[in-house]
């Protein structure tokens, strides 16, 4: 084996003038590691691994969440639907048509906005109820 030329730095971690006494510690360049042979033929497999392309999901237009969307077109508005299936929550509105998909889609994302906030303001009267303050107005919220 031929030599290999290293070099030495010798770092110094105590401070000047604290009284302790210096200790060294020696870094040396150019040092060799050692890995298994199973890791490297880990890395290696991993690297010629092809990536996997995953297909991309398929949305069924007639459904947003799990309301089923039927279209109920005429002349007057081509692109009128009607709700075939809703969740329990939304059972009122089976049956109702709306003038296309958007105006329905933000129906329904109002609604959950409202629940959404009719729950934060149960919380918040717990919260203000465990610590002792009583809100001014409990008949509005």
């Amino acid at each position: 084996m031929a030599k290999t030329a290293t070099k030495t730095k010798v770092v110094s971690k105590s401070a000047k003038g604290t009284g302790k006494d210096p200790k060294a510690a020696v870094v040396k360049k150019g040092a060799k590691v050692t890995v298994s042979k199973v890791v490297i033929a880990k890395r290696i497999a991993k690297a010629n691994k092809p990536a996997v392309k995953r297909a991309p999901k398929i949305v069924d237009p007639n459904k947003y969440g799990k309301f089923v969307i039927l279209d109920a077109f005429n002349e007057k508005y081509p692109e009128m639907v009607i709700i075939d299936t809703a969740p329990a929550a939304y059972s009122k509105l089976v049956g109702k048509k709306w003038v296309s998909r958007d105006r329905f889609i933000t129906f329904i994302e109002g609604e959950k906005a409202y629940v959404s906030i009719d729950k934060g303001a149960k919380n918040l009267l717990k919260e203000m109820d465990a610590v002792g303050i009583v809100p001014l107005d409990v008949e509005s919220i």
